[in-house]
């Protein structure tokens, strides 16, 4: 007689019938499943909602900034741009013209020796030397022997190339040097070159001694010294920099000297309408990005029954509409006519909730006549656009409306889990019972098939008996 366990390693004929029982018996299991997949889809929703209220936030902190007038932005403009490049105007706030003549760029020094044959030996004869190099504020003492380790003697081109090489060590961050092969027949040159501009940075020798003495005493600079400093006029007044890029000439601004003509160039400085209508309407599509992710994550079809997945969630149901209720709202503090909505700058909203310019006419005559005011309805305390913030920045706050919403949501996340997996531990059990049971179902079929065929087998038996 087989056992019950090698029954159940043997194909079963019962086994459609244990798929279907534990089929059956995982419904409550699939409920819980697809009841997490819901909730999953609520966290993913609320992310996506989150993320679109700090991006609006974040971009209504961007226009309340102290550094940047994104109101009333400035932007500046060259007669000659191959003469003046403008790098910065962040701390100009008034539009101006500027008058300037660029007589003299600012140059790196650049010291030159004579042209030596390399493979001679003249420097030999001068002995071992030594030299005192400053550049900018930095001096460093440079040593070098006429001869080699071996004791044999150098050529002049080792000197020079003894001499650069240490000149790159000891001032590498002040001073470029090289040896360079002038033409075919083995001549040199030794240059040195600052790495800074400006007649500070100019290198200068000192009590030089033996072979650095030929060397530096007829050395000599590929500019006049006198010539290094960038000079310039700005509105008649004269002025001289050691670089070319200024940051001090005008309070404010910084603009970079590329080239140096003599001739007279304007910078002009005008208010940039342009950006600051730009800015307001980044503001608004910040604010339409948020209000479509809500409403697509909180609608319902009334006809199909269709619904997003925080439709059940009021809080964000609510935050498009308080928003609204907010930006249409009036500022207090607003002094008797003054701009004190947004739609006394043209702006308004569309019947579905969506932010836009209802008059550019409007919109563009305040920042060009009234852009001090346009800003205090974006960064007065009691403004509609910081009314909203305050209200949106309650939801993305560390403790605040999403994050307690979250909360929730994983808390029933880790029941729905430890449900399921229950039932998966019950499911298991089950389905090795219901093995078991159709086994021995089997089981038993198999051995009255067995004993039925043993009564035939006898009766044959009996009959063939008989007949003799």
């Amino acid at each position: 007689m087989q056992s019950i366990s090698s029954l159940l390693n043997q194909a079963n004929p019962y086994e459609k019938f244990v798929q279907q029982l534990v089929q059956l018996e995982s419904q409550k299991k699939f409920k819980l499943q697809v009841e997490k997949s819901d909730i999953s889809d609520q966290q993913s929703a609320l992310g996506q909602v989150s993320s679109a209220v700090s991006s609006f936030t974040n971009k209504i902190e961007e226009l309340d900034s102290q550094t940047e007038n994104h109101f009333s932005p400035l932007k500046s403009s060259v007669t000659d741009e191959s003469v003046i490049r403008v790098d910065s105007i962040s701390g100009l706030d008034q539009p101006n013209d500027y008058d300037i003549t660029v007589n003299q760029k600012a140059k790196k020094d650049i010291m030159l020796s004579n042209v030596m044959d390399g493979s001679g030996t003249t420097l030999v004869g001068d002995g071992d030397g030594s030299v005192d190099i400053t550049i900018g504020d930095k001096t460093e003492t440079i040593a070098v022997s006429v001869t080699n380790d071996d004791g044999t003697n150098k050529t002049d081109k080792e000197i020079l190339e003894s001499f650069s090489t240490e000149i790159n060590n000891l001032l590498g961050e002040e001073a470029d040097s090289d040896v360079f092969s002038v033409d075919d027949s083995g001549n040199v040159q030794l240059s040195i070159k600052s790495a800074k501009t400006g007649n500070d940075e100019r290198v200068q020798f000192a009590n030089a001694t033996g072979a650095l003495s030929t060397v530096t005493t007829n050395m000599t600079h590929n500019t006049d010294p006198t010539k290094l400093d960038a000079k310039f006029t700005i509105d008649g007044i004269n002025f001289t920099r050691g670089q070319n890029k200024v940051d001090d000439a005008v309070s404010g601004m910084t603009f970079t000297i590329l080239d140096e003509p003599g001739t007279q160039e304007q910078i002009s400085i005008t208010k940039d309408l342009d950006s600051a209508k730009d800015n307001i309407k980044s503001f608004i599509t910040k604010y339409n990005e948020m209000n479509s992710k809500i409403r697509n994550k909180t609608f319902i079809n009334g006809d199909t029954g269709k619904k997003g997945p925080l439709q059940g969630m009021r809080s964000i149901r609510n935050l498009s509409i308080n928003l609204r209720q907010l930006a249409l709202g009036d500022m207090g503090s607003a002094a008797a006519g003054e701009h004190d909505n947004l739609a006394d700058i043209g702006i308004g909203f569309k019947k579905d909730g969506t932010m836009k310019v209802e008059d550019s006419g409007m919109l563009e005559d305040a920042l060009s006549n009234n852009a001090d005011e346009v800003k205090n309805l974006f960064t007065a305390d009691d403004s509609p656009v910081q009314q909203m913030y305050d209200r949106a920045d309650t939801y993305t706050q560390t403790g605040g409306i999403i994050s307690s919403l979250e909360s929730g949501l994983d808390q029933k996340i880790d029941f729905l889990e430890n449900r399921i997996e229950s039932e998966e531990k019950y499911l298991k059990k089950y389905e090795k019972r219901q093995r078991q049971e159709f086994a021995e179902l089997q089981q038993m079929q198999m051995e009255g098939q067995r004993q039925l065929q043993s009564i035939q087998s006898q009766q044959g038996s009996l009959s063939l008996t008989s007949n003799f």
